[in-house]
């Protein structure tokens, strides 16, 4: 029943998908897009709530009958890059595009609406569709949560997808447990004494002490971290100095932390302070270490992966079509938010097809296979019959 309900609808679930990559927005910004949600899903009978957590919409699905509280989540802002892939429905807003796939997950998401809408005869409980704004700039999760959306009824788990234009239309990759980092930034500030060139010896070379502070922060991994742990160190920056003629003061270097367990991170933030302090010192100078703390790595609960392999068996051509990740993915997203709340699990979709350019995830050219989203709306709705259904 569900697959046959997708052919119907897939259509206008790839005219949702064109017109969030028309118009795309930025994080907290989403004006236009809630809007147009809001609309589609009042007009399927939806109860609505809009402005939560800044754009964010919520649409909630109550059949009447004792059962399960579930949700299902998809961002939608968009990022600060000139679109470049000659679609013929490309950005109409200069520097601004869908190049991560979150108008895949809206459209996904709206079609999963429809769906729902058809069957809710058939099910049970109560399913939260949660559209939720600001997912790059690192904090739309956590508005969307502080403003209530996993309560009143208590939502019991939540599930998500994230399209993936390096693995083939028609399969998904999903892992249980660890799925992604925990990430944060970091900015280390050196301070010297500038002096002429010609008379080094009055002066502490910010970029001396910098480059010292850099051989002893890439021992870091090696000498604090388990060899069976995962987790990178990258110093990605570096300025300092302003003439060839003088001993800079001043030296900044950032870059970025990445592993997969908080318990690594705090070790190494604290390492390399130690580090970044007392070698400046040791030189004459002083330094000061900022970090910025990014999302929690992406957990993903073992229950609800085994309910997203059973509904993708029955939404995918074949079992083989269904990739078990076996390490975890070093980059970072913020629906590991609601995990630390209740469990949750997400999933890639993947949208490559070889005829076309597809590009990759925070590129210029991206461009999602749109046949894709068939399959994100009958995992979907497999997910929802399973665990709802009467």
């Amino acid at each position: 029943m569900i697959n046959e309900i997708v052919n119907r609808i897939i259509p206008k679930v790839i005219e949702y998908r064109r017109h969030f990559h028309e118009f795309p927005e930025l994080s907290f910004e989403e004006f236009e897009t809630s809007e147009f949600i809001a609309d589609k899903l009042k007009g399927l009978g939806y109860d609505v709530r809009t402005n939560i957590g800044g754009t964010g919409v919520m649409a909630t699905l109550d059949t009447g009958i004792p059962g399960p509280v579930i949700a299902f989540r998809a961002d939608m802002d968009a990022l600060p890059i000139m679109e470049e892939s000659g679609l013929d429905f490309d950005s109409k807003r200069v520097g601004v595009m869908h190049a991560c796939g979150h108008d895949g997950h809206m459209a996904v998401l709206l079609g999963t609406a429809i769906l729902l809408s058809e069957i809710k005869d058939e099910l049970k409980g109560v399913i939260k569709l949660i559209f939720q704004p600001g997912e790059e700039a690192n904090g739309g999760a956590k508005c969307i949560i502080n403003d209530g959306a996993l309560k009143d009824p208590d939502v019991e788990g939540v599930y998500a997808l994230h399209m993936m234009p390096d693995l083939p239309t028609g399969t998904i990759a999903v892992k249980s447990g660890y799925m992604t980092a925990t990430d944060d930034e970091f900015h280390i500030r050196v301070y010297g004494h500038d002096a002429h060139s010609s008379e080094p010896e009055t002066g502490v070379n910010a970029i001396n002490i910098a480059s010292q502070i850099v051989m002893g922060l890439n021992t870091i991994i090696s000498n604090i971290m388990s060899p069976f742990d995962v987790g990178t160190f990258s110093i990605c920056k570096i300025n300092g100095g302003e003439a060839i003629n003088v001993i800079p003061d001043y030296v900044e270097m950032s870059g970025m932390i990445r592993c997969v367990e908080a318990k690594n991170k705090l070790m190494i933030r604290e390492k390399m302070s130690s580090i970044a302090e007392s070698t400046a010192q040791g030189f004459g100078g002083r330094a000061e270490v900022e970090f910025i703390q990014g999302f929690p790595s992406v957990n993903n609960d073992a229950r609800l992966t085994v309910n997203v392999i059973d509904a993708a068996e029955k939404s995918l051509e074949s079992k083989d079509d269904i990739i078990m990740i076996e390490r975890p993915h070093l980059g970072s997203e913020d629906f590991a938010y609601f995990q630390e709340e209740i469990p949750g699990v997400i999933f890639m979709l993947g949208c490559k097809r070889d005829d076309i350019e597809t590009g990759s995830l925070h590129s210029a050219i991206l461009n999602i296979d749109e046949d894709s989203l068939q399959y994100g709306v009958r995992i979907f709705g497999n997910i929802a019959m399973d665990i709802c259904g009467k």
